[in-house]
């Protein structure tokens, strides 16, 4: 599964098969129940992780336990790369959001293939620079925005990484926890709530217990074009 799995990530898909059977005959399969901690900010090992199953979200947390939710990944993504370069602690804390299953990537082993190839390496710092590029707008959008427009975003970006339903200017997607809208947007669940249903309640968006239906209208309440 991991080699096809692999050929998926862009500066993996350039290995050949058998450097990619290496590398995943030397990765370690891990599995988590959702809310588990996978990484703690400031640890101090420098493995990547693949996520092969599930979703997670990147949290920064203050000396109180409030949390800003920096990102969420799912199947397909990977994180911890950071550290596999500048030799740094975590940055950041990483949580399941549901059952989860990982690739550990051997450090010494995916090194070793990116100095034998320097395209990859090039690869790799273009994925992390639309990942901070990402987390930059993050951070923009906490500072310059509203609070109702930081909401409005964060259902945006949700609609923008969906597919299409049948060409009409809706999309279906997952019903993130409503502790997770407020940590991403920085307010609380009670104002997180109010203005969902005001979204709802001007047929922006349809609430469901698992989903949320958002209409494309809703760009106006980002501000985006």
């Amino acid at each position: 599964m991991e080699i096809k799995f692999f050929k998926k990530i862009p500066f993996l898909s350039e290995f050949s098969d058998d450097e990619l059977k290496e590398m995943s005959d030397l990765s370690e399969r891990r599995k988590f129940p959702p809310g588990s901690i996978v990484l703690y900010e400031g640890d101090k090992n420098k493995t990547p992780y693949l996520i092969l199953k599930g979703r997670i979200k990147v949290v920064l947390s203050d000396k109180k336990g409030k949390e800003i939710i920096v990102s969420i990944l799912k199947e397909g993504d990977y994180f911890g790369e950071m550290a596999l370069f500048d030799q740094l602690p975590r940055s950041a804390t990483v949580v399941t959001l549901e059952d989860s299953e990982f690739l550990i990537i051997s450090p010494e082993v995916l090194l070793d293939k990116i100095s034998k190839n320097p395209r990859l390496s090039l690869k790799l710092l273009s994925e992390m620079s639309k990942r901070l590029r990402k987390t930059d707008k993050q951070i923009g959008n906490l500072a310059l925005l509203d609070v109702k427009g930081r909401v409005a975003r964060i259902l945006l970006n949700l609609f923008q990484e969906a597919p299409l339903e049948n060409g009409k200017d809706y999309k279906t997607v997952a019903r993130p926890p409503l502790k997770d809208i407020a940590a991403m947007s920085g307010t609380t669940r009670e104002t997180a709530s109010r203005i969902l249903n005001d979204f709802s309640k001007n047929n922006l968006i349809h609430l469901t217990r698992k989903n949320i239906v958002i209409y494309g209208k809703l760009k106006n309440k980002a501000g985006s074009s």
